[in-house]
């Protein structure tokens, strides 16, 4: 037997019968004895997590919803038929829009295996139901598939609410990396820092993110995850340079390596030329060596220390300086390894740099550790160092009258 095809002309009026519209009749007719009752209301949030995988428009699914707010729960349960025969009128009049819009409607929901026809004879809706509520008659839209597809679009559902929460946790990850670069080097640019490892790093969080937004484009989870996978690594790229080129043993205030310079002289400076030895200099830090440079106290506390005395209140610090007369450049390398040690974020580090100075921000540091090493810290010292910074944020940290107290705990003072 030869199979022949001819163009369907459409005189009868009825709809054209497709080899997809007779896959989707035999593949629902093949699952239909395994579909069991579901809960209607539970339709409209599997449906709305289902709709981008299905390419489901939004007009669609708002005349599918309207659809089934014209069935009754009990219309789905096992062994009936949730049919709904509301006419074009009433849904266009629903939906605000015109008939031939809902008959568009309706061609992408069936084109989509989502409702079936059940026409009658005459092509009209029409239904009716018994003292019980059951339907007992009825010709419209069958809403069968639904329910016979439930599993299938809840797990598209489940998928689809899982790729968002992922794009929605990637971009604040993005977003966050992003900042912390843009800290880094902003700061680098303001101590005049140079070198191709400043801007490979800006490389590096434009390339995650354009591969990411590529992934997110093409609804690629695996791709998206993989661009995420990398930021890890880029935070340790930000870790390292920081601490070698930026807080590094032997560098000044600036963060720049620079030789000593010894001047000789047989005469005693006068007061102008210290004075501008002192502006000239690129270490501010080190130009009065008995005053950090801390932020204004806001009990007007004033504390004066040489770095030596600092460690001798802070023995929990001293442990990482080995130079027998050390400096602010050694107290500040000491700060940087005891924040890598403490898992402190480099985002932090450079905000408590930022906002209290080299020297403060050491001292911060300093505080932190050294509350750790007598117990007093109930959280994690990250945390604890953060609510310093949140307290600087708002003029409240007082660095000076913690280093009172600290200077009175070494004295033996109550």
């Amino acid at each position: 037997m030869t199979c022949t095809q001819t163009a369907f002309t459409g005189a009868t009026g009825a709809r054209p019968i497709t080899a997809w519209s007779r896959r989707l009749v035999r593949d629902l007719e093949a699952r239909a004895p395994a579909a069991g009752a579901v809960e209607r209301n539970r339709l409209y949030p599997v449906l709305d997590g289902a709709k981008v995988a299905l390419g489901l428009g939004t007009p669609a699914l708002e005349t599918l919803k309207h659809l089934i707010g014209f069935t009754r729960p009990d219309d789905w349960k096992e062994g009936r038929t949730p049919l709904a025969w509301p006419s074009n009128y009433t849904l266009a009049e629903l939906a605000g829009v015109t008939e031939s819009a809902i008959k568009a409607r309706l061609r992408q929901l069936r084109a989509l295996g989502l409702v079936a026809a059940h026409d009658s004879a005459h092509g009209r809706r029409t239904g009716r139901r018994d003292a019980s509520g059951a339907i007992t008659s009825a010709y419209g839209l069958d809403l069968s598939p639904l329910r016979i597809r439930f599993a299938e679009l809840a797990a598209l559902a489940e998928a689809q609410t899982a790729q968002s929460r992922l794009f929605k946790e990637g971009r604040l990850a993005i977003a966050r990396a992003r900042r912390l670069v843009g800290q880094v080097l902003a700061q680098a640019a303001e101590l005049q820092l140079t070198g191709a490892h400043w801007p490979a790093l800006q490389e590096t969080i434009d390339a995650i993110a354009e591969q990411a937004a590529t992934a997110r484009h093409a609804r690629d989870s695996d791709g998206y995850q993989a661009a995420l996978d990398r930021l890890p690594a880029l935070e340790r790229a930000v870790d390292a340079t920081v601490d070698t080129h930026m807080f590094c043993p032997g560098s000044d205030a600036s963060g720049s390596k620079i030789p000593p310079v010894i001047h000789i002289q047989t005469n005693s400076p006068s007061a102008e030329s210290v004075k501008a030895l002192r502006d000239s200099s690129s270490d501010p830090a080190c130009s009065d060596p008995s005053a950090p440079s801390i932020p204004a106290s806001p009990s007007g506390s004033v504390f004066k220390a040489r770095p030596a005395e600092l460690l001798a209140m802070f023995p929990s610090a001293a442990m990482y300086v080995t130079t027998p007369r050390p400096g602010w450049p050694d107290l500040h390398a000491a700060a940087a390894r005891l924040r890598y040690d403490f898992g402190v974020r480099t985002d932090s580090w450079v905000d408590a740099v930022e906002r209290l100075g080299r020297d403060g921000a050491a001292i911060a540091m300093f505080i932190t550790a050294e509350r750790q090493a007598r117990g007093d810290i109930r959280v994690t010292t990250g945390a604890y160092f953060a609510g310093m910074l949140a307290k600087a944020r708002v003029d409240q940290l007082d660095l000076g009258k913690s280093l009172w107290g600290f200077r009175g705990a070494a004295a033996g003072v109550q």
